[in-house]
C-alpha cells in the first residue's frame, strides 16, 4: 500500500517539511537486489561445486580405468619378454608401468603431512589424466578422502602399492637377466611364474577399487541432489525474509529519515531544484545563528560572504545525481565569517514522481587554517621563517623556465657557512640557532623583494636573484659574504665571527633543471673553501679547475650508487718469489662497475674518493669481500704465502675503521697471520703516530703489514725501525727503468740490502719483462710484482687456478 510521505502542514497551510521523510525505496531495493544477487551467488556456486565433485568422480572412474589397464599391459609385455628374451618388450611394460606408479606417486604426495597438491597434479598428468581432470582428483582427495566408499576406495587402491612396487623390481630383474652372458634363463622363468602370480593376486583387487570407485561415484550422486534439494528450499525461504524485510524496512524508514535529519550533528537542509530551503535542522540553524523561520523559503547564496561566486554555489544545483562537494564562505547572523563544506545529494520521490535535494552543510574554518598552517609549514623553515629546499627547488624550477622562455638572466648563489660548527660547539646548539636567525635576518636586508632566499638545511642557504647577469650576481654574493662576515655574536667572554663560502651559478636558457644548477653551486662553493673559504667563486664552464671538481664530483656520486648497489668487484694479481722456492702472494685490487656494468679502472674513482673522504667506505667493503672470498676457498687461500690488501690512509687514522677491522677479523674464519695489509709510504709517514697505533694493533693479531711505492716521498730507513712493517714494496718507478739508470739501479739494490738486513721482504713493483725480472734476481730482490709477471685477474678465477696446482 502506498503511504502518505507528507509529514505535516505549516500554519499557512503549506506543507515546510514536504518530502522530510520519504521512505527509501530506492536503497531498499538496491539492498534487496544485493542479497538476491548474494543468494544468486550462493546457488551458483552450489551448483558449480557439484558439477566439480561429479567431474572429480568420473575423473577417478576413468583413471581407474586406465591404471587397470596399466598393470594388465605391464604383466603382457613382461611375459613377452619373458617369452622371447628381447629387451623391446621391456621398454614397453617400463612404459606402461609409469601410469600405477605415477598414481601411486600422486597418493603419496596428497597423503603427506603438509601434502604438496601440486607434485600431486602432475603426478597425476604423467599417469595421462587430463590437467583439469588432475586438478579435481587431487582436489577431491584431499577434502572427501575419509568419506564412505572414496575410504575403501582409497584402501583398495593403497593396497596396491606392493604389487606396483614389486612390478618394477621383477622389471629390473628381468633386464638384467636378459642382459647377463649368458642368459640366465632360470631366473627369467621364475621371475615369468611371480608376474603370473601378482595379475592373479591383483585381478580381485582391481575389480574391488573399480567396484568401489562406481558405488563412490554414485553416492556422491545421490547426496548432491539432496544437497541441491536442500539448497533450493533454503533459497527460497530466504528469499521471502528479504523480501520480508524489505517491506519492514519501507515502513520504518521515515520516521528513521526524520530523526535522523532533525538529531543529526551537522547541518542539513532540504532543497528544491531552485535552490529554495524547505527544511532545515537545529544544527544547522546554530551554526548560522538563525531560525528555522528565518531560513525556510529563503536560499543560502543570500549569506554568501562578498568575496564569494554565487554562480559557483549555484553549480551545486546543476543537473546529476551524483553527490557534490564545494566550499564557500557565510556570513553569520553576527556578521562572523565562517567555511562550510556543502554536500549535496539529489533524492528522487519515487511515489509523487518529484526530486528534491538533501544539503550537508559543516563547518570547516578550524581545518582550512590548520591546512593551510600544515601547507605553510611543509614549505618552511620553521627555525628561520625562510622557504625551505623543497620549496626552493620549486622556485629554480619557475627561474630557469622563465629564463628559457624569455631568454632571461637570473643567478643562483649557494651559501655555506664557514666552521659553523664551532658556535655549536663553544656555545651550544641554542646559540647557533640564534645565529642562524640572525644572519638570515641580515641577508634578507641585502636583498630585494622579488629575490629568494631559503635555509637548505643545517648552514646552508640558497638565493635566487631575480634578473641578475654574472657581474650584478658576484657583486651580491660579495655583499652577502661581507655582511656575514661582519656579524659577531658574543658568547660571555667570548666573541665568535662566522665566514661563508659561497658558490654563484648564472640561470640562463642553457640551465637544465634544479639538480644540474645545486650540482653546479655545489661545485663551485667547494672550490671557494678549497681556496681558503670565506669568499665567492662564480661557476664558469670554462674554469678548467672547476671542471675538474665538478668531474670528482659526479664520480663520487657513482661512488656511492655503486656502494649502495654492490657494483665494486675484486682482482688480485700474484706477489710471485724471484729467487727462492716460495708460495706465491697475492694482492687484492679492487674495480668499480659503473650503471651498466662496464668496469672501472681505479685510478677513474681512487683520488675522488680520497678527496671526498669517501676512501674508508670502498676500504670496509674490499675488507670484507676479501675475508668472504677467501673464507669460500680455504684450500686456495692454504697455497698461499700470504694475501696482501690496501687501506687508504684516511682509514688508518680513524679508530671507528680500526674497531671494524678487528671486528670483522674475530668473526672470520681466516688466519689472520696471512692477512698483509698494504699502506702507501706517503700516507704513513703523513700519520706516523696514527699509523704506528693501527700497526700495533693488529700485529697483535697476527697480521703483517707492507709499506707500498717506498721511495716515492721522502724516504727515509729511520722510521722503518720504529714502525712494525713486514714487507716493503719499492716504488715501480726505480724498478721500470733500473736497466738504464744507474742511479736507479743502485738505489733498488740499497733498498734490498738494508731492508733484508732489518729482517723485512722486499718486493719489487711493475716488473714488466724478463730482463727486469733477471735483474731484480741479480740485484738480490726477493719478490717480483708486475704484468711481466701476472696480469690481475678476478680474486675468484686466480684462487680458482689454484687446485691445478700450478
Amino acid at each position: 500500500m502506498k503511504q502518505d510521505l507528507w509529514i505535516g502542514q505549516g500554519k499557512d497551510g503549506s506543507n515546510p517539511t514536504a518530502l522530510l521523510g520519504p521512505r527509501r525505496p530506492r536503497s531498499t531495493a538496491v539492498s534487496v537486489n544485493i542479497v538476491v544477487v548474494l543468494l544468486a551467488l550462493f546457488g551458483f556456486g552450489l551448483t558449480t561445486l557439484a558439477l566439480e565433485i561429479q567431474s572429480a568422480a568420473r575423473a577417478y572412474v576413468a583413471g581407474e580405468s586406465e591404471w587397470s589397464k596399466s598393470q594388465k599391459e605391464v604383466v603382457y609385455w613382461l611375459d613377452r619378454a619373458a617369452d622371447t628374451g628381447d629387451k623391446i618388450w621391456l621398454e614397453q611394460a617400463r612404459e606402461a608401468l609409469q601410469v600405477p606408479l605415477a598414481d601411486l606417486r600422486a597418493r603419496l604426495a596428497m597423503e603427506q603431512e603438509s601434502p604438496d597438491m601440486g607434485a600431486a597434479v602432475q603426478y597425476f598428468i604423467e599417469a595421462g589424466n587430463d590437467p583439469g581432470d588432475s586438478v579435481r582428483m587431487a582436489w577431491l582427495f584431499r577434502y572427501f578422502r575419509d568419506a564412505p566408499y572414496i575410504r575403501e576406495s582409497v584402501a583398495y587402491w593403497r593396497d596396491s602399492d606392493a604389487y606396483i612396487f614389486r612390478l618394477q623390481a621383477i622389471l629390473d630383474a628381468m633386464q638384467a637377466a636378459l642382459e647377463s652372458e649368458p642368459t640366465d634363463s632360470g631366473s627369467i622363468n621364475g621371475l615369468r611364474e611371480e608376474v603370473s602370480r601378482i595379475a592373479e593376486e591383483l585381478r580381485p583387487l582391481q575389480t574391488d577399487f573399480s567396484a568401489s570407485l562406481n558405488e563412490a561415484s554414485r553416492w556422491l550422486n545421490f547426496w548432491l541432489k539432496i544437497g541441491a534439494a536442500v539448497a533450493i528450499g533454503i533459497l527460497a525461504i530466504a528469499i521471502g525474509f528479504v523480501f520480508r524485510w524489505a517491506t519492514l524496512r519501507i515502513a520504518d524508514s521515515e520516521q528513521q529519515f526524520r530523526d535522523t535529519f532533525e538529531q543529526a550533528a551537522m547541518g542539513m537542509a532540504q532543497m528544491r531544484p531552485d535552490g529554495t530551503l524547505v527544511a532545515v535542522n537545529h544544527a544547522l540553524c546554530e551554526l548560522l545563528g538563525y531560525t528555522s523561520k528565518d531560513l525556510i523559503g529563503g536560499s543560502l547564496t543570500e549569506l554568501l560572504h562578498p568575496d564569494q561566486d554565487p554562480d559557483s554555489f549555484n553549480q551545486l544545483l546543476g543537473i546529476g545525481e551524483a553527490p557534490k562537494s564545494q566550499e564557500h564562505k557565510l556570513i553569520t547572523s553576527d556578521g562572523a565569517a565562517i567555511w562550510c563544506r556543502f554536500s549535496l545529494s539529489r533524492v528522487d520521490d519515487a511515489w509523487n514522481g518529484r526530486h528534491h535535494m538533501i544539503l550537508g552543510v559543516q563547518d570547516v574554518t578550524e581545518a582550512r587554517d590548520l591546512m593551510h598552517k600544515l601547507h605553510y609549514q611543509a614549505r618552511h623553515d620553521a627555525l628561520t621563517g625562510t622557504i625551505n629546499r623543497y620549496e626552493f627547488e620549486e622556485q629554480l624550477a619557475v627561474a630557469i623556465h622563465h629564463a628559457r622562455i624569455h631568454n632571461a638572466q637570473h643567478a643562483f648563489c649557494f651559501i655555506d657557512l664557514d666552521q659553523f660548527k664551532v658556535v655549536n660547539d663553544t656555545a651550544g646548539h641554542l646559540a647557533g640557532d640564534e645565529v642562524l636567525q640572525e644572519i638570515t635576518r641580515l641577508l634578507q636586508r641585502e636583498l630585494r623583494q622579488s629575490d629568494i632566499l631559503a635555509r637548505l638545511g643545517g648552514d646552508e642557504f640558497g638565493v635566487i636573484l631575480r634578473n641578475c647577469d654574472e657581474a650584478a650576481a658576484v657583486e651580491v654574493a660579495e655583499k652577502l659574504r661581507e655582511v656575514i662576515e661582519g656579524y659577531v655574536y658574543q658568547s660571555g667572554d667570548t666573541l665568535l665571527r662566522q665566514g661563508a663560502s659561497i658558490g654563484c651559478v648564472t640561470i640562463n636558457e642553457t640551465t637544465l633543471d634544479p639538480t644540474d644548477l645545486l650540482r653546479l653551486a655545489d661545485t663551485a662553493c667547494y672550490m671557494a673553501k678549497d681556496y681558503g673559504r670565506n669568499r665567492v667563486v662564480h661557476y664558469s664552464p670554462n674554469d678548467q679547475a672547476l671542471l675538474s671538481r665538478h668531474s670528482e664530483m659526479e664520480v663520487l656520486t657513482k661512488i656511492r650508487s655503486a656502494l649502495t648497489d654492490d657494483r665494486f668487484v675484486l682482482y688480485a694479481q700474484e706477489i710471485r718469489p724471484l729467487a727462492e722456492h716460495q708460495k706465491p702472494r697475492c694482492e687484492v685490487l679492487v674495480r668499480m662497475l659503473d650503471a651498466d656494468g662496464n668496469r672501472v679502472p681505479p685510478g677513474k674513482f681512487l683520488p675522488a674518493a680520497e678527496r671526498y673522504q669517501a676512501a674508508p667506505d670502498i676500504d670496509r667493503w674490499v675488507v670484507q669481500a676479501s675475508l668472504d672470498t677467501l673464507a669460500r676457498h680455504p684450500q686456495q687461500f692454504a697455497y698461499l704465502e700470504s694475501c696482501h690488501i690496501n687501506l687508504s690512509g684516511q682509514s688508518i687514522g680513524r679508530e671507528d675503521f680500526l674497531s671494524f677491522l678487528e671486528r670483522v677479523l674475530d668473526h672470520s674464519p681466516v688466519d689472520p697471520r696471512k692477512l698483509c695489509f698494504e699502506i702507501t709510504e706517503t700516507a704513513a709517514i703523513s700519520n706516523l703516530a696514527d699509523a704506528r697505533h693501527f700497526f700495533t694493533r693488529l700485529h697483535s693479531r697476527g697480521c703483517t703489514f707492507a709499506l707500498d711505492d717506498f721511495g716515492s716521498g721522502l724516504s727515509s730507513f729511520g722510521y722503518l725501525t720504529t714502525l712494525p712493517v713486514d714487507v716493503v714494496k719499492i716504488d715501480g718507478s726505480f724498478v721500470r727503468d733500473a736497466l738504464e739508470n744507474d742511479i736507479h739501479r743502485a738505489f733498488v739494490k740499497s733498498i734490498g740490502e738494508i731492508v733484508s738486513l732489518m729482517g723485512k721482504s722486499v718486493v719489487a713493483e711493475s716488473i714488466e719483462t724478463d730482463e727486469i725480472r733477471q735483474c731484480m734476481t741479480e740485484l738480490g730482490i726477493q719478490w717480483g710484482q708486475g704484468y711481466g709477471l701476472h696480469r690481475p685477474c678476478p680474486m675468484e678465477a686466480l684462487l680458482g687456478g689454484f687446485k691445478t696446482g700450478r
